[in-house]
This record gives structure tokens, C-alpha cells and sequence, in this order.
């Protein structure tokens, strides 16, 4: 959780005479993300001419269609998946090949083009052939005793820590029943390896805004059942583009029956509220909404602190800090005019003006340290204040969603009760404007919030996602 799985930088010089049980024992760990060479790559032109040669061989035989050109098997033999290749080639072209030993053939070729694939990404030298990739922590011994196993003990293996400014893949490492949120997190980007992972994070915050927006216990209910058959139908049937999200609203729908209990709403009527109803309350929720913004922000604080201290830009790391401190104090001189009635320009000096001018003070030094542009560090304080600001109003929508889901729902009761509609009817208008309108449109508003309101405070997304090489089959 909050960081993806740490990495170990593999090095491996291994006998070219036995590279492709090597590179096929790898394949069986699963575990190897490659890494190809800045320089010095090696060149299997000929061999992947061959391959698609052989493959055409096969489909002339196995398709009865007219041969083609002669198949030339000539290629340097320097491992044993070259050796591999050129017997199957040999073989390909005999008139006796029968149509199942075709078969077997199309399917070891599938192997050797994808070790080939991986040994394009290899450096050579006289003797041996030298491959790097990356490994996740703790699977470095199951990878060392298959390059040992399938070298017969003649390889040179050697495990690292990634340097400072290398790239390692993300391998993303949450608890299974977090794992649906991290759909939500990779639609934006997958973190970098040197990046926090906001999957735990949003576990819990997106189906609490959620369920602020949508408090209603019978409509709730309805979503969650529905949730539930979209997900055990995808689960155990097909499997389509719904499958991730399923889950998602199964905790989504969770989330609106307690705030359908707190609100006091079924089925867009009222009973007794365990605490208060929004359309009662109105200041008092829009107030709480913009509360529940700056949490969610500060929570972004430390989260894009703890990142850039990973990415050992410490002075921005702690100037993070006095973006909480200025959340605090301007919270506090809101609450102090509300109390009030008035302005109180003491406490606007103390509060609010002193706060921005020390963060932009911190902000020239920072750049000037950094080498980059004083007057970007003058001004881009005051443009994330605007911009944090406009954002807080933003997380008003969450008593507005409430207030229009409440009214909605009412006013379909009425009017069905008006005009004597049948419950066939009523229900049918609230399934497609509750259930499928109005779910769909606090999913937005609720990725909003996440998407653009959040993420810009601390992720970037801009990850590599690991890609274990596996034998194609």
C-alpha cells in the first residue's frame, strides 16, 4: 500500500550456447521486466526472416495453398534457440510433415519468437550474451536459481538497488479488496515507481463523496443489489469493460444507505434522520462540504511532501507544510468573520496576508536555490491559492448532489401521486432518472472531485506499469 512494490535491477552474463533455456527458465518465473540497452542491442533481423518463413511454410501446408519462395535456413548458430530454429526449419520443409506435427511446430515457433523478442533487447560479447531487468523484491532468489538452473551453474548473476534517476516499472501492491480503486487510478496514469499510490487513499474517500451526494437508503439499496448482479455476472460469465467497476459501486451503494440512514430518506421520502437532513440544513452542510475539501486537500499536502522527499527535492518537500499551515489559518479566519458579522483586518493581517506573503518569500527562495526564475516563485504561490480556493467551492457540489437527488426523487413521488400513476410506471421513472441518471452523474462529479480537484496537488501519473515476460504458449 501507498508505494508500488520495490525493485531489484537484475544483471546476468549467461553462455550464449544456452541463452534460450535461459531466457525460456525467466519466462517461467514471471517475474523479469527487461530492460532494453541504451546502445549495443542486438541485431536478429535474420532470424525473425526466418521465422516468418518458416511460419509461411506451415500455412502453405497446412492450408494447401501454392508454395511460395524457398525457404533459406542458413543462419549462425550461436544458442540453442538458434539450433532450435533451424531444425524446425529443416523440418518444416520436408514433403513427409504431417498436418499434427505442423501444429507442434506453429506452437514451439511462438516460443522462439518471443525469446527472440527478449534476446533483441540483450548485449553480447565473445562468449556471452548480457540482459538486465528489473524484479520485484522478494523474488530475487526464485530468479537467480532459474538463470543457475538453466545455465547449468555457468552464469554470472548480480541484484542492485535501483540508482537515483533510474526508472523501474510500477508493480502496484494493495489488498484485495482495494484492488477494484486502482481502475480508477490507472484510467488517470499508473504512479511512478517514485510516487505515492493514492489507491488506498481514494478506497475511502470516493465512496464517502459518493455517498454524501447520493444518501438514500432505498435507492442505495436498489444500486447495491444491481451493483452486486453486474459484478457476480461479469465474475463467474463475462467478463466486459463493467468488470472493474462493479465493485466500486457495490461500496458506492454501501455508502449511500448510511447517508440515506443519517439524512433520513427512502425512496426519496423522509423518516427519522440519525442526524440531520440536508435540505434543513443547508449552511450548515455547505459549510461541512468545504471542511471535507480542505481534509481531502491536506491529506494531498503530505502525500505530494512525502513525494518530492522521495525525489530528494527536500526544501519543496517541507515547504509543503505551509500550504496546511495557510489551510488552517484562512479556515480559521473564515470561521472568525462568520462569527462576527464583519472583517476584522488584524485578523486578515495575521491570518491570511502574512501566511501568503512568508509562502511566497519561501517560494523565490526556493527558485533561486534551484536556479530557476524569481518571479515564477513570486507568483505561482498566489495562483495555487486561487486555484486551491476555487477548488474548496468545488467540493460544495457535495450538499448540492444531496439537495438534488432529494428533490428529484420527491418530486417523482408527487407527480406520480398527482396524476395516479401505477407503481409500474413510478418505478420505471425512478430507475432510469435515480438509478441510471443521477448514479451516473455523482460518479462524475465524484471522479471530478478526485481527477481534477486532488490529483493535481501531488500525482503526476506518469508510471511504466511491470510487464513480466512470459513463453507464449
Amino acid at each position: 500500500m501507498f508505494t508500488p512494490v520495490k525493485m531489484e535491477r537484475l544483471f546476468a552474463a549467461v553462455p550464449k550456447d544456452l541463452s534460450g533455456s535461459v531466457i525460456a527458465a525467466l519466462g517461467e518465473t514471471g517475474a523479469c521486466h527487461f530492460i532494453a540497452p541504451a546502445v549495443g542491442a542486438l541485431d536478429l533481423s535474420d532470424r525473425k526472416r526466418l521465422l516468418a518463413a518458416v511460419e509461411r511454410r506451415l500455412d502453405e501446408r497446412l492450408f494447401s495453398l501454392p508454395e511460395g519462395a524457398k525457404v533459406r535456413t542458413g543462419i549462425e548458430i550461436s544458442s540453442n534457440a538458434d539450433r532450435a530454429l533451424s531444425e524446425l526449419a529443416w523440418e518444416a520443409m520436408s514433403p513427409a510433415l504431417s498436418r499434427a506435427r505442423a501444429l507442434e511446430i506453429r506452437k514451439a515457433l511462438r516460443r522462439l519468437q518471443s525469446i527472440y523478442a527478449v534476446m533483441e533487447l540483450f548485449r553480447e560479447t565473445a562468449h556471452t550474451y548480457m540482459l538486465e531487468a528489473w524484479v520485484p523484491h522478494g523474488m530475487e532468489n526464485v530468479v537467480s536459481e532459474a538463470i543457475d538452473r538453466a545455465s547449468g551453474g555457468r552464469a554470472v548473476v548480480s541484484m542492485s538497488a535501483p540508482e537515483f534517476g533510474d526508472a523501474p516499472p510500477t508493480l502496484l501492491s494493495n489488498p484485495v479488496y482495494m484492488r477494484p480503486f486502482e481502475y480508477l487510478v490507472k484510467k488517470y496514469g499508473l504512479p511512478s515507481y517514485y510516487e505515492i499510490d493514492p489507491t488506498c487513499v481514494i478506497f475511502v474517500s470516493f465512496p464517502l463523496i459518493f455517498g454524501m451526494m447520493y444518501g438514500d437508503i432505498g435507492h442505495g439499496i436498489v444500486l447495491l443489489a444491481l451493483s452486486m448482479l453486474v459484478y457476480f455476472i461479469e465474475k463467474f460469465w463475462r467478463r466486459t469493460q463493467l468488470s472493474d467497476l462493479g465493485p466500486i459501486l457495490v461500496f458506492c451503494a454501501f455508502y449511500s444507505i448510511v447517508f440515506g440512514l443519517l439524512y433520513g430518506e427512502a425512496f426519496g421520502m423522509e423518516i427519522e434522520p440519525q442526524w440531520r437532513r440536508p435540505s434543513d440544513n443547508i449552511a450548515y452542510f455547505l459549510v461541512l462540504s468545504v471542511w471535507i475539501g480542505v481534509a481531502h486537500h491536506v491529506i494531498g499536502f503530505i502525500l505530494n511532501a512525502i513525494n518530492l522527499w522521495k525525489n530528494k527535492k527536500y526544501l519543496r518537500s517541507i515547504f509543503q507544510f505551509q500550504w496546511i499551515i495557510f489551510s488552517a489559518t484562512n479556515i480559521l479566519f473564515v470561521i472568525s468573520s462568520f462569527d462576527r458579522g464583519y472583517i476584522d483586518t488584524p485578523s486578515l493581517w495575521i491570518l491570511v496576508l502574512v501566511p501568503a506573503l512568508v509562502m511566497d518569500a519561501e517560494g523565490i527562495y526556493i527558485n533561486k536555490i534551484e536556479g530557476k526564475g524569481i518571479l515564477s516563485g513570486a507568483m505561482v504561490p498566489f495562483y495555487l491559492g486561487l486555484k486551491y480556493s476555487l477548488n474548496l467551492i468545488s467540493y460544495m457540489r457535495l450538499v448540492i448532489m444531496a439537495l438534488v437527488h432529494s428533490t428529484v426523487s420527491a418530486t417523482i413521488i408527487a407527480v406520480s401521486a398527482e396524476t395516479g400513476a401505477s407503481l409500474v410506471v413510478s418505478g420505471l421513472v425512478t430507475v432510469v432518472l435515480i438509478i441510471v441518471v443521477d448514479t451516473f452523474v455523482v460518479l462524475v462529479q465524484t471522479l471530478r472531485l478526485h481527477w481534477v480537484e486532488w490529483f493535481y496537488i501531488f500525482y503526476k501519473g506518469r508510471g511504466i506499469e511491470f510487464s513480466p515476460f512470459r513463453l507464449q504458449l
